[in-house]
């Protein structure tokens, strides 16, 4: 996993409307009820050491709940493996931050915090959630042996069903992050229908950074950009359908990881035509697809 995929999820997840469809859906414990996710907030985290051989971001929000403040730590885990002892190494991370707050603010006492770990990898995440499962059993009492436990949401472990009932952005994320190139192909209109929920919710710059990232998955050039229609997003799955065969085809004559590389695949010429046709301005087009202003004209002016 590339600093670049680290950089995407930090920069999503560091959305509060984001962190609030995280913990709505997919974190399924009472106190999630009393949280007010008006007060949500990110915080700088960039004093808390990070492991160097790890392959992790971490976002760390402050949240008001029954009128007293806590943390929802957010650990992203990128690392293929599975690290058994990562109760060990989230609880490091965790007593790093409280004692830096300590330093800082100098409290009489330390607001509570809610640690989740997302984990992207292949394999199945079998490691102890609670620090306890790591320790040798002992005649030592339990109430003098350390004591920690994470919240894990395996991205692999949640079936496509689900995500698509759930329906939004989180969910759509995941559903990218759970698919292959054939299978995005395959399911293209699932796929639209997920991206227009979170267009409708949430606009079309955060349905780009979505496109964007099924580019970074499969290994295509970032052409990116922003669509801001649900016409727009059709017309998306459309060219998906079209691309779709050509990949059928490439996967016969070239096998399986050249057509992986040509699988969704997105003509610009394609969009800015077919935008045109359908009404949008030459400023709409500008601002959704970066391209200049005399590209867009060239475009539009030839007759292929």
């Amino acid at each position: 996993m590339s600093l670049k995929h680290d950089k995407w999820y930090t920069r999503i997840f560091s959305d509060p409307k984001i962190i609030e469809e995280l913990l709505r859906s997919f974190v399924h414990e009472p106190f999630v009820n009393e949280l007010d996710f008006s007060s949500l907030k990110k915080l700088n985290t960039k004093f808390i050491p990070v492991s160097e051989r790890s392959r992790h971001a971490d976002v760390i929000f402050e949240i008001t709940s029954r009128g007293q403040t806590a943390y929802i730590y957010l650990y992203i885990e990128f690392q293929s493996t599975v690290n058994r002892f990562m109760a060990l190494r989230m609880a490091r991370y965790l007593f790093e931050f409280y004692e830096e707050i300590q330093k800082i603010t100098k409290p009489a006492y330390l607001n509570p915090l809610f640690p989740i770990l997302i984990y992207n990898g292949d394999s199945e995440w079998d490691a102890p959630d609670r620090f306890s499962d790591l320790l040798h059993k002992s005649s030592i009492p339990k109430d003098f042996l350390p004591e920690f436990r994470y919240f894990k949401i395996a991205i692999n472990e949640i079936s496509k069903r689900d995500l698509v009932k759930i329906r939004n952005a989180v969910a759509t994320i995941f559903y990218i992050e759970n698919s292959n190139a054939a299978e995005i192909g395959k399911n293209r209109k699932e796929l639209v229908s997920l991206l227009s929920a979170v267009l409708k919710k949430h606009g079309g710059v955060l349905v780009k950074s979505i496109v964007d990232r099924i580019y970074q998955l499969q290994r295509l050039p970032p052409t990116s950009k922003t669509i801001k229609t649900i016409n727009d997003l059709a017309e998306v799955s459309s060219m998906l359908e079209t691309r779709t065969k050509q990949w059928e085809e490439r996967v016969l004559e070239k096998g399986i990881e050249q057509g992986i590389e040509q699988g969704i695949e997105i003509n610009t010429i394609e969009l800015v035509k077919s935008m045109k046709k359908n009404g949008v301005t030459i400023e709409t087009i500008r601002k959704i697809t970066g391209l200049s202003m005399e590209k867009i004209k060239q475009i539009l002016a030839s007759k292929k």
